[in-house]
């Protein structure tokens, strides 16, 4: 009886050295959330606050951000920085990412991985058009990333440049001051994939605890075994394993951010097997063979994002079908086509890019319509890639290292990109290479149900959600 006192009073003394140390690691794979004040510029100008920030290749930063008036946030090199003009970001510079003039709160956001590891910029931009008054930008971020900058600081300055088109005044970085951060206002327990090296501490010391219980419990279960080495075998110790019900899965959190900004289907049952919708600002692919269903659900998605007023544009080779969406859909409607000049009277909402055989006249003419037609001042967009099967039927995969680029400029401007593939030309190889490009994968797929075929859905990958195998059975009555 001596023996199991002394156990228990050492395994609850080991315990109280572990918990701490668990905490101290769940408080280091946080986000921190903090405020700045940016003063209001006179009329015609902006301010711009940057916040520089080391980053490590391959890392990202992310979290969520709001304000009452309307707030431009970027995440740019320092080169990208010094090239801001006119209060604007040039459609030549790769940031990282890009939401421009989002008012609201609780706004998610995601860099693009870092590319090397240098100094990175969170830059703010506050134009003076028709708002008024200082504007409080409340944002959050992973514990683990280290500023440069103070946010609060009463030394810490911004640069005022005129957003007059005449004037071309350039923001040069080295004039800003820099100092050290004040962290955070407040702090979140969520935890996250992106800690990085103070979380690999605290969680060494969680293990050493941990590790120190489970020695400590097996000395103490050696000393009872030896008590009892003469009891039979239905006394022996033994341990309970609860086992978790079949449609349960742990948890795992490298698949679950903690912020996801999603846009409906419009289709509930779709909907409801993505959690909630497309995981905005991010690329998808489906895969589907020419069939009923496809057009039908394309347009469900085109009408769940006009009807939030997100601009949606639709690249396609099809003249039929770019018509037939022109005249569905006039307001925040886009469509671009090459054979645009087939489609007579050309509406105004129509635009000709060049052939497919020209990948980068494409790149071009997209940016150039970007900057000449379209308003900025919106970073959600959907842009519906209706291409891709003539680009690979006539260039093959060849074309990845293109399209991956074109991908990454559009996430990086605030761009939720759905691109269409007809597996029956492409290869199992091709596809797969082709699905590596995106972070999810929907496919349609047909099977005989009592000898009646009928079209299934099911998600291959998606970022933020674990692998499953559910499948959706399309409902012709529920997409017409």
């Amino acid at each position: 009886m001596n023996r199991r006192i002394i156990v228990i009073s050492l395994l609850v003394t080991a315990l109280c050295f572990a918990l701490p140390s668990i905490q101290n690691a769940n408080s280091q794979s946080s986000f921190a959330t903090t405020t700045v004040t940016i003063k209001q510029s006179t009329s015609g100008q902006c301010t711009v606050r940057s916040l520089a920030f080391s980053g490590v290749k391959d890392d990202e930063i992310m979290g969520t951000y709001g304000s009452d008036t309307q707030i431009g946030l970027y995440i740019l090199t320092q080169d990208d920085l010094n090239s801001i003009q006119n209060c604007r970001v040039p459609t030549t510079a790769k940031p990282l990412f890009a939401m421009e003039n989002a008012i609201g709160h609780g706004i998610g956001y995601r860099s693009l991985p870092f590319p090397a590891n240098a100094t990175y910029y969170l830059v703010l931009i506050y134009a003076n058009d028709q708002t008024s008054g200082d504007a409080t930008v409340e944002f959050s971020f992973q514990t683990s990333i280290i500023f440069n900058d103070t946010i609060g600081s009463s030394n810490t300055t911004a640069t005022t440049i005129s957003s007059s088109n005449t004037t071309a005044t350039t923001i040069n970085s080295s004039n800003m001051t820099t100092t050290t951060i004040i962290l955070p206002t407040s702090v979140t327990s969520n935890s996250s994939s992106q800690a990085g090296s103070l979380v690999a501490i605290g969680n060494l010391g969680a293990v050493g605890a941990i590790a120190l219980v489970v020695v400590i419990a097996m000395v103490g279960s050696v000393a009872l075994l030896m008590r009892r080495k003469k009891s039979s075998m239905k006394n022996a110790v033994t341990a309970t394993v609860e086992k978790l019900p079949q449609n349960v899965e742990p948890v795992d959190q490298a698949t679950h951010p903690t912020f996801i900004d999603r846009l409906s289907t419009g289709y509930g049952d779709l909907d409801n097997l993505l959690t909630g919708g497309l995981p905005k600002r991010h690329a998808v692919l489906l895969i589907s063979p020419p069939c009923d269903e496809r057009d039908p659900l394309l347009r469900k998605i085109i009408g769940s994002a006009l009807s939030t007023s997100m601009p949606t544009f639709y690249l396609s080779n099809d003249p039929s079908n770019t018509q037939d969406m022109i005249r569905t859909h006039s307001k925040d409607f886009f469509a671009l086509s090459p054979q645009a000049d087939k489609i007579l009277p050309p509406p105004a909402n129509l635009y000709k890019i060049p052939d497919i055989n020209s990948l980068s006249g494409i790149n071009e003419a997209f940016t150039k319509m970007m900057d000449e037609h379209v308003n900025q001042r919106t970073g959600n967009r959907l842009l519906i890639f209706d291409l891709l099967t003539d680009i690979l039927t006539l260039k093959g995969v060849k074309a990845g290292n293109w399209f991956s680029d074109f991908v990454a400029r559009r996430k990086a401007e605030g761009f939720t990109v759905l691109a269409f593939l007809n597996p029956l030309v492409a290869s199992s190889k091709e596809i797969q290479i082709l699905s590596d490009l995106f972070d999810g994968v929907i496919e349609i797929y047909e099977k005989e149900i009592k000898e009646m075929p009928r079209r299934f859905l099911v998600i291959k990958r998606m970022y933020g959600q674990r692998p499953s195998e559910s499948e959706l059975m399309l409902d012709k009555d529920k997409l017409f």
